[in-house]
């Protein structure tokens, strides 16, 4: 489509009506557009051209006063719950997921300290791009080495 065109939305004012002593008139938004795929020189081409009218409301004069009242939108309304809803449903069904799991930790003999079954939590940086290690053990046991156990020193000091 090369040209379109299209007009804002417009209040339009509907002829007022009489009865029991007031004056209601309507109102009412009109949208139109018009888009053309022709070329723009000659005009030539398929045109599509859409309208709508969506009600806003009405005014009502009574003995010298005006006052309006609105329309409620129907479909605005159920669509806004319909949102929320699925928004509060999405948050419950993530709120009651599990928990991560959590290490179980035992205490080996010698002071070493052996996490089955998760991950060690680890101190932040002193700079973010290097971790400054502790200097580890000259030699681990055999037994530090099966069960991946870390010395208690490495993880408090």
């Amino acid at each position: 489509m090369k040209d379109s065109t299209a007009t804002d939305r417009a209040p339009a004012f509907g002829a007022p009506v009489e009865r029991d002593g007031a004056t209601v008139v309507p109102v009412t938004s009109s949208t139109s557009h018009t888009a053309s795929a022709g070329d723009g020189r000659t005009g030539h081409g398929p045109t599509a051209q859409m309208a709508g009218v969506r009600p806003l409301g009405a005014f009502e004069v009574r003995d010298g006063r005006v006052r309006w009242h609105p329309v409620v939108d129907v479909t605005r309304v159920v669509t806004t719950a319909e949102v929320v809803v699925g928004a509060v449903a999405v948050a419950s069904r993530l709120a009651r997921r599990p928990s991560p799991a959590v290490a179980r930790v035992t205490m080996g003999p010698g002071g070493w300290v052996s996490m089955k079954g998760g991950a060690m939590a680890v101190r932040p940086a002193a700079r973010l791009w290097r971790r400054a290690r502790p200097p580890a053990p000259v030699r681990r046991p055999w037994w530090a080495r099966l069960l991946a156990a870390t010395a208690l020193e490495r993880l408090v000091g």
